[in-house]
C-alpha cells in the first residue's frame, strides 16, 4: 500500500450507496485529516532539517572536542616537559650551588688556617720583640747604675786654676 499524501486524500471519492454517509461531512472529515496530514509532513520536514542541523552541530561539536582533547593532551604533555626540565634545571642549580658552596667553604678554611698561622707568627714576633725589650732596657738600667755607681766614685772638682793660663817662664808677664 504505498503512502497517501494530504491532496489525495483531499481529492479521494467514494461510490454512493443507499444509506452510506453524508458526503459534505465524510468531504470535510477528509479535507482535516488532509490539512492535518499537510501539517505533520510539513513538521517532519522541519524537524528533519533542524535534526540534520543538529546532527551538524553535533560533528562539530565532537569535532572541536577532539581538537581541543588533543590540544589538551599536547598542553599536558608540554606542561610535563616543561615541569621536568624545570626540575632538572632546577636540580643543576643546587648541585652548581652546592659545588660552590663547598669551595667558598674550602677557600675559607685555608684562609682562616693561614691567619691562624699568622697570628702565631706574630704572638712569637711580639714574644721574641717583649724579650729583646726586656733584655735593652734590662742593658739600660744596667748602664745607668753602672754610670750612677762610676759618678760616685769619681770625687773629680772641677778647678778654675785649670781655666787659668800659666806663667811663662822667664817672660815676666802675666
Amino acid at each position: 500500500m504505498s503512502r497517501l499524501n494530504p491532496l489525495e486524500i483531499q481529492r479521494q471519492t467514494f461510490d454512493r450507496k443507499l444509506r452510506g454517509y453524508r458526503p459534505d461531512e465524510v468531504r470535510e472529515f477528509l479535507g482535516r485529516v488532509a490539512e492535518q496530514m499537510e501539517e505533520n509532513a510539513r513538521q517532519r520536514g522541519e524537524l528533519r532539517a533542524q535534526l540534520e542541523q543538529l546532527v551538524h552541530e553535533v560533528d562539530d561539536f565532537r569535532r572541536h572536542a577532539a581538537a581541543a582533547d588533543e590540544a589538551l593532551r599536547i598542553a599536558q604533555r608540554t606542561a610535563e616537559a616543561t615541569i621536568a626540565k624545570a626540575e632538572a634545571e632546577a636540580q643543576r642549580a643546587i648541585t652548581q650551588a652546592r659545588a660552590l658552596a663547598d669551595r667558598l667553604i674550602d677557600e675559607a678554611t685555608r684562609r682562616v688556617e693561614s691567619l691562624e698561622v699568622l697570628v702565631s707568627q706574630l704572638r712569637g714576633s711580639r714574644r721574641a720583640a717583649r724579650s729583646d725589650l726586656n733584655r735593652i732596657a734590662d742593658l739600660l738600667v744596667g748602664t745607668v747604675q753602672d754610670d750612677e755607681k762610676a759618678e760616685q766614685q769619681d770625687s773629680f772638682e772641677p778647678s778654675l786654676a785649670l781655666l787659668r793660663p800659666r806663667a811663662r817662664e822667664g817672660s815676666g808677664e802675666r
